[in-house]
């Protein structure tokens, strides 16, 4: 919740008085907008391709935290949904040569 001041003035009399006036601003909660997504991502043949698949990623908008494994041959994203989705992620992969699909469902 924001509070903001102002000054109340009141005249009374020749003698003006000032009080503080506290107002108060309702914010709205917003729900839960980030989400997780588990993708396979295929022809990684070696440790410099997760370096790759991650730099496509991060450069997708609303993406906020990238992890690819090797060895599993999968990409962990978490990103804000507003502002993308799984198929822009796997779009990205497939762009730079890595064609992934959805591992598990997305995490609401």
């Amino acid at each position: 919740m924001t509070v903001k001041s102002s000054l109340l003035i009141l005249s009374l009399s020749s003698n003006a008085l000032w009080i503080p006036v506290a107002q108060a601003e309702a914010t709205v909660t917003q729900p839960n907008r980030q989400q997780t997504v588990t993708l396979n991502i295929e022809n990684m043949t070696c440790a410099m391709c997760t370096v790759t698949l991650k730099k496509a990623l991060q450069q997708v908008e609303g993406v906020q935290a990238v992890t690819v494994d090797y060895d599993s041959k999968t990409a962990t994203i978490i990103f804000d949904s507003p502002k993308t989705d799984s198929v822009a992620l796997i779009k990205a992969t497939t762009d730079a040569g890595y064609p992934g699909s959805l591992a598990t469902p997305v995490a609401r």
